[in-house]
């Protein structure tokens, strides 16, 4: 019988060893969870920042183009003129980028061979 004991309370502290790493370890899992989660954080609001600095941007830009609308209407025909046929002309090229992604690859011939 007191070899049991001896066993069973060997085995406690073999447990309570065991429990104290795995909790440690939970515990550090933990840690690198909230670091991780914490680094992502402050990557979205970089992104954030940036987003709203650019919607700032176009706010400005918005306001300035409509003063010069006012006060040099001709420019500002000519500019937007300008503006829609460079787009239409990026659109283009889209499309035709596009429509050449599209297009299966031919068969390649071997070399050495002839196709009969």
């Amino acid at each position: 019988m007191p070899e049991r004991a001896e066993r069973a309370a060997e085995r406690f502290v073999e447990m309570r060893a065991t429990a104290a790493r795995h909790g440690h370890s939970m515990d550090k899992r933990d840690r690198d969870d909230v670091g991780r989660a914490t680094h992502r954080a402050g990557e979205f609001r970089k992104y954030a920042a940036g987003h709203r600095a650019q919607a700032a941007d176009a706010r400005t830009e918005k306001t300035l183009r409509a003063t010069i609308a006012q006060k040099f209407p001709q420019l500002h025909d000519r500019e937007m003129t300008e503006r829609r046929a460079v787009q239409q002309e990026q659109a283009r090229q889209v499309a035709q980028h596009q429509q050449a992604a599209v297009v299966p690859p031919q068969p390649m011939q071997s070399r050495g061979r002839s196709v009969k």
